[in-house]
């Protein structure tokens, strides 16, 4: 099986019969059709990723930039949250991982004028075992409206699973407990799966400390 994701396999067949038939009809001349193809290829691709054993970690959902980091207030949870903000790398892949093992609460759709506030994005609550509430918002507003989550409200997400596709070039805004301790900063480029945005941190953990 290629390393496709399955999002992308009924456009990449399509992709490759539009080429076939235009090297029917045209022959040598239809050679530039190749580079839609391979494109197609680019954009679907779906390598997978090793993630590193971190309980408490909160890894990066795509690859991307961290634009920001700071403290906020959560629109959908309506609580104080530590805010990570994401752009999604071009050059990257565009599937999407669960930032940590989780259990789908619900999903959210909400409006504004300003594309990357979070109350214009698609969200989705995930909840740890430990009872720590985590909300990822999508930016979906702008074209093209690339996105697919194949994971739905009461499911089960192992930390880093594949859970959808996300394209292209958006931006990401993740919400964590206001006691988490950030691990990154802006600027900084992460890979998706594998690099730690964040850890959380219990009153215990606090204590200890």
């Amino acid at each position: 099986m290629l390393p496709i994701a399955p999002e992308g396999r009924a456009y990449l067949a399509l992709l490759a019969v539009l080429v076939a038939v235009a090297h029917l009809f045209l022959g040598v001349w239809a050679a530039p059709t190749w580079l839609l193809l391979l494109g197609g290829f680019f954009v679907f691709r779906n390598r997978g990723r090793d993630t590193p054993s971190r309980p408490l970690a909160v890894f990066s959902p795509l690859d991307a930039r961290v634009t920001a980091v700071d403290e906020c207030h959560d629109p959908f949870l309506e609580r104080p949250a530590l805010r990570i903000t994401l752009r999604q790398n071009w050059r990257g892949e565009f599937n999407m991982y669960s930032p940590l093992e989780c259990r789908v609460q619900q999903f959210f759709r909400r409006k504004t004028d300003n594309a990357v506030d979070a109350s214009g994005h698609l969200a989705v609550w995930l909840k740890t075992d430990e009872g720590d509430d985590v909300v990822v918002a999508m930016q979906s507003r702008s074209w093209p409206h690339v996105f697919n989550c194949v994971a739905g409200s009461g499911d089960r997400l192992g930390q880093s699973r594949r859970c959808g596709f996300l394209g292209f070039g958006r931006w990401v805004q993740v919400y964590l407990p206001p006691t988490s301790r950030a691990e990154v900063q802006p600027g900084q480029r992460v890979a998706a799966a594998t690099d730690v945005m964040a850890t959380l941190v219990h009153k215990k953990q606090e204590a200890e400390s």
